[in-house]
């Protein structure tokens, strides 16, 4: 009994978690399964280090990936600030900006650019249209049927011609609020690839004034709704404001007090139909502040003398009446009681000119007078030439002062380092003949190239 107790007792013996309590078969099985996963953990402890680089590495190729670099090479170069043209000219573009510009034998291109041979070929800025509206109906029929939706495919047609045709930015002056809002957040949510806009949002006016029930016009009476609309315009994400008589010296001056101080650029359009007799409306403008004056309607030499002292801007559009006189389509009363006639704004012009007021190349071309683009853009160019400008002065007013007028000329309008990446390349040389503008072989737009 006592051994048969002892033997059942050593049987009965607890074991306590481990290797202890199993077979030799077993020991070994589980042995190889402990050290293999500790060689594992050695192995994986030696190897972290560099997936951790190679993971940070790949991270950060994400975030901060190698800007392209394109290299233009060969052409002659007219750099839109009006000096001389610089031939076998070598321009370095890095990403969406310029980084380096100079005569060949003294720009190294890096290693890897891309190079575009632009041998006996022209350089140029892109061009910037001032006065657009890129949503206005094509007809009095298309008016009453018009949508936003409708609207919005149609300015995204004319951006498109634009950059086709060399036009790189263009500064919207008037259209519906919804329509420039949704190409601004196409463009930015990457829906649509095209020019540079610079909206106004609606067109400010009185009611019952230039402009009023236009689609993309706010009406409105007395300096605090003025002030308001300017507010409203630019809660709606704008940067530039449009003002349109009929307005008051108070009016005006609150809505350009309100630019200001929301650090917004403001211009107005320059008298006409709605103007008063004597003509004062754009004297108003001039004395409230603005910083640009649209179109040439009879000012007088005053007028003209305080833009020049106070460097105020000016958008002749010029080639849009010339063709509404060529259509019998300017209003009579303004030809027969005020004597409207095309030598009028010539003759503006070239009294503008004598003072160096700082012209913009803009088109303006609503209604029927749509079917007019692109080419108006490069009519309004020879118009300049044929009223006293060189070659040189105009391809100045279609760039670099396209971006003063805009406010942007530290970023856009002369192929300068550090400047955006917009030019064209042209077959034939600009300052011969304006007939071949229009028709670039290559645009770069954000340093992207574009062959047409």
């Amino acid at each position: 009994m006592i051994m048969h107790g002892k033997a059942t007792k050593s049987k009965m013996k607890i074991h306590k978690p481990g290797w202890q309590g199993l077979g030799a078969e077993s020991k070994g099985r589980t042995a190889s399964r402990w050290l293999m996963f500790v060689i594992g953990l050695c192995l994986l402890s030696c190897l972290k280090p560099d997936l951790l680089s190679q993971s940070n590495q790949k991270a950060g190729t994400l975030k901060n990936p190698e800007k392209p670099v394109i290299a233009l090479v060969g052409g002659t170069l007219i750099d839109g600030t009006g000096k001389e043209p610089l031939p076998n000219a070598v321009i370095i573009i890095e990403g969406d900006k310029i980084k380096e510009v100079g005569p060949a034998g003294k720009i190294k291109i890096p290693a890897g650019a891309t190079k575009i041979d632009a041998s006996g070929k022209w350089i140029l800025p892109g061009f910037i249209d001032c006065h657009i509206h890129l949503a206005t109906e094509t007809s009095k029929l298309e008016y009453y049927q018009d949508s936003n939706s409708l609207a919005t495919l149609r300015g995204l047609q004319l951006m498109n011609m634009y950059l086709r045709c060399g036009v790189t930015a263009v500064r919207d002056v008037g259209s519906p609020v919804e329509v420039m809002q949704a190409l601004i957040r196409a463009q930015r949510n990457g829906y649509i690839d095209s020019i540079r806009l610079y909206p106004c949002g609606d067109l400010i006016t009185i009611t019952g004034g230039h402009g009023y029930s236009m689609h993309g016009s706010l009406a409105v009476d007395g300096p605090w709704e003025w002030r308001k609309a300017v507010r409203q315009m630019y809660a709606a994400g704008f940067k530039h404001i449009k003002i349109s008589p009929q307005f008051t010296l108070e009016e005006a001056k609150a809505a350009v007090e309100e630019a200001k101080m929301l650090g917004l650029h403001i211009t107005a359009h320059g008298g006409g139909f709605s103007d008063t007799i004597p003509p004062t409306m754009t004297k108003i403008a001039i004395q409230a502040g603005v910083e640009c004056i649209e179109h040439l309607n009879e000012m007088d030499d005053e007028a003209l003398d305080i833009m020049a002292e106070r460097g105020v801007y000016n958008v002749p559009t010029l080639y849009t009446y010339y063709a509404s006189y060529q259509r019998n389509d300017i209003n009579k009363f303004l030809i027969e009681k005020r004597g409207w006639s095309m030598a009028m704004h010539e003759t503006l012009f070239k009294k503008a000119y004598q003072r160096k007021i700082v012209m913009g190349i803009g088109t303006d071309a609503n209604g029927q007078y749509r079917e007019l683009y692109p080419q108006i853009y490069f009519e309004e160019m020879k118009y300049f030439q044929r009223l006293g400008m060189s070659p040189m002065e105009v391809i100045v007013c279609a760039t670099k002062n396209g971006a003063r007028i805009l406010g942007l000329e530290d970023e856009l309008g002369t192929i300068e380092p550090g400047k955006a990446a917009d030019l064209q390349v042209l077959k034939d040389n600009p300052l011969k003949s304006f007939d071949n503008l229009g028709q670039p072989e290559i645009v770069l737009l954000r340093g992207k190239i574009y062959k047409f």
